[in-house]
């Protein structure tokens, strides 16, 4: 049995003791002291023990502090009531735990004193109903926003997917409320508008997990990142490609959401591009040469980890070397391979069907990326057999995306490998899941009728990489 002490005066009071008897533990045993008794509830619990004096008398106080208590509450609504109370208590239990309602913001030196602020706790709670903030459990685990919940807007990227094809790293989907009802996800399960979704995670994480649930498409590079990366290779490359990579590279940071360009050189070694590189440092624009020869892998790692990269760029004879297709695989960013044709040309995104995991992960990118540059989308599917019923359910998600986005889309139903087809076909932006198959050895790719292994039969056209979960 623990026994509590509670001091109480004010409407503040009479709720916490009306709350106590309607939920009331029945192993705890309260002693409560007032002043005016109307705060008392109607119905008194038998483990209430009710007294009425002013707690601010030491004489009278004292008597009952003879007796030990667990735990003692101090809620009264005068300032100088509450600090006489206060100092009467220490007096003679200068070591038990004390609760103290603070309206004043009064500051107290005092170890076993928990002080609740009033005046914070109802800031936070009216801070809690500002439309786009998160809800962050307070009084849950560690209090630190390590819990959250965050509704689901409209047009977010998370509308229609699958929990199952979102990476979850430092987070989880633990619960999910739709319509006044509790879901426990499971991978099947699908995000829909208006939903509920309740998060755990570091706190940290949780903060750029919700800005990527907020926020509608036409955000891209988020939520992989905030800037875009520009990798240059003065050894690998020529001076026709390292020219392209900084025009094509200038014109995306314009276009899409991406706050600065970084370009990095390594191995510089051509005076003339250096001068044309370093005449681009701007307010938006940082420039960095690697005058050391460091490892590459390293060198982009870190780079990727303090400028926050959302997209990294590289010409198409950076990408065709397999350890930079590795090194960029293991980053979990996506990566634009450049091809020599201007994307201010270009007139459509084309997605080459893959696994239906694979196809509904890179979907909200596809679209971002397609509005952003004002491009339509073209969905072309392979089926020998010509089955293509087996692929209904992700052509309704597309065409869904599409009806939600307000975008042009074509669904280029083929029997026959549609590459040859393609490769003929007027400029266009390729997008595709970046998985292990595209650092796989090309040679062998030849005997393969795996679209994603012979992605590079379209490398004329640039090519968006974006990073699929391996689990």
């Amino acid at each position: 049995m623990k026994n509590i002490l509670i001091l109480a005066d004010g409407i503040v009071a009479k709720h916490f003791l009306q709350r106590i008897s309607e939920t009331f533990i029945t192993t705890n045993e309260y002693t409560i002291v007032t002043i005016d008794r109307s705060i008392l509830p109607e119905h008194t619990p038998s483990s209430f023990i009710t007294y009425q004096f002013d707690p601010t008398s030491y004489i009278k106080l004292s008597k009952l502090l003879k007796r030990e208590y667990d735990d003692i509450f101090i809620i009264m609504k005068n300032r100088v009531d509450a600090e006489g109370t206060y100092q009467n208590i220490r007096r003679d239990c200068p070591f038990v735990r004390v609760t103290f309602f603070n309206r004043w913001d009064i500051e107290f030196d005092d170890e076993y004193l928990i002080n609740v602020n009033a005046n914070e706790l109802l800031a936070n709670r009216l801070y809690d109903f500002l439309p786009n903030v998160p809800v962050i459990a307070q009084n849950v685990g560690l209090g630190q926003g390590e819990i959250m919940e965050v509704l689901v807007p409209f047009g977010s990227a998370y509308v229609y997917r699958h929990i199952g094809t979102i990476i979850q790293d430092q987070w989880r989907i633990v619960g999910l409320y739709r319509g006044n009802r509790l879901i426990l996800p499971k991978p099947s399960l699908m995000i829909k508008p208006n939903d509920l979704l309740l998060l755990v995670g570091k706190p940290a994480v949780l903060e750029s997990v919700f800005k990527a649930i907020k926020q509608e498409l036409g955000q891209f590079p988020t939520p992989f990142g905030e800037n875009i990366y520009l990798y240059i290779d003065m050894l690998k490359e020529d001076k026709r490609c390292i020219l392209n990579c900084l025009e094509q590279a200038s014109y995306l940071h314009k276009r899409i959401k991406g706050r600065k360009l970084i370009i990095r050189v390594s191995h510089p070694t051509d005076i003339s591009i250096l001068e044309t590189i370093k005449a681009l440092d701007s307010e938006t624009v940082e420039c960095i040469i690697d005058y050391y020869d460091q490892e590459p892998s390293q060198l982009i790692k870190e780079d990727v980890q303090c400028y926050n990269i959302g997209l990294l760029i590289c010409g198409q004879d950076i990408f065709q070397n397999r350890t930079y297709r590795r090194i960029f695989y293991r980053l979990r960013k996506p990566v634009l391979q450049v091809s020599y044709g201007s994307m201010m040309h270009l007139k459509k995104l084309v997605v080459l069907f893959s696994e239906e995991k694979s196809m509904e992960v890179i979907s909200s990118t596809v679209f971002d990326v397609a509005s952003q540059l004002d491009l339509d989308i073209e969905l072309v599917a392979y089926e020998p057999d010509g089955d293509f019923e087996k692929k209904k359910f992700i052509f309704n998600h597309y065409e869904n995306l599409a009806n939600i986005f307000s975008k042009q889309m074509t669904i280029r139903q083929n029997q026959r490998n549609p590459i040859r087809e393609l490769a003929g076909d007027e400029p266009f932006l390729q997008v595709l899941p970046f998985t292990e198959k595209i650092f796989r050895n090309r040679i062998l790719a030849y005997f393969s009728v795996d679209v994603e292994k012979l992605y590079f039969k379209l490398s004329h056209n640039p090519q968006l990489f974006i990073p699929i979960d391996s689990e």
